[in-house]
């Protein structure tokens, strides 16, 4: 028994001592050792990832089921008579004063990929993440060129579809547009999707489709 204490002693005297002269070493080069707290957050980090992907990558080929949602006639998200222009002039300064993300969205009411985006973002868990974050604006073009002039001055194109968005930083700097018709297939799409991509917008500036999986 007490050659074996003494075999393990002599065991953890050698590791610490290892360890020591490891440190040392890491110190001597420059170099700084990693913390295991670190580690674990970075870990955690990659864990959260993962398990999103899996998530998306599941819904990504799950079978779409079009026109799933049964809209009122009061859930109309696009006023043809706004003056857009000055709806979104007044949306642009009034988030940067509270230092909000601004998705200015255009669509029409009759399109339906246009209301189930509408849906989505007022749904949870999408706003309860955006609501101190974001703010939200619907500029109506469904009808032959109404408030095209208006896109085009935002560098929106409507070429590949609606619904079709740009985004703007706390400081009213763009980040980007779906003029790549990110958004078109809204239909289906859902909330968790959705919530990705504004989580994209506002975590890492970045406008990717809400069904990749990167």
């Amino acid at each position: 028994m007490r050659q074996a204490r003494t075999t393990i002693f002599a065991f953890l005297a050698g590791l610490l001592l290892g360890l020591v002269v490891y440190h040392g070493a890491l110190i001597v080069s420059g170099q700084t050792p990693v913390h295991r707290e670190l580690l674990d957050e970075q870990q955690a980090r990659l864990d959260l990832l993962q398990e999103e992907n899996l998530e998306l990558t599941e819904e990504l080929f799950r079978p779409g089921v079009q026109g799933k949602f049964a809209f009122s006639e009061a859930e109309l998200p696009y006023d043809g008579q706004a003056d857009a222009a000055a709806l979104v002039r007044n949306a642009r300064m009034e988030a940067r004063a509270e230092r909000k993300f601004l998705m200015v969205t255009f669509g029409a009411n009759w399109c339906l990929d246009c209301r189930t985006l509408h849906h989505h973002l007022n749904s949870e868990p999408v706003a309860g993440y955006a609501r101190d974050l974001f703010r939200f604006v619907n500029v109506d073009v469904g009808k032959l060129n109404q408030n095209r002039d208006v896109a085009e001055s935002l560098g929106v194109s409507l070429s590949r579809g609606i619904p079709v968005a740009v985004f703007f930083d706390p400081e009213g700097e763009v980040i980007g547009t779906t003029n790549e018709g990110q958004l078109e297939p809204s239909r289906h799409y859902s909330s968790k999707q959705i919530l990705k991509f504004v989580r994209d917008i506002a975590e890492r500036s970045r406008v990717h489709a809400p069904d990749s999986v990167d």
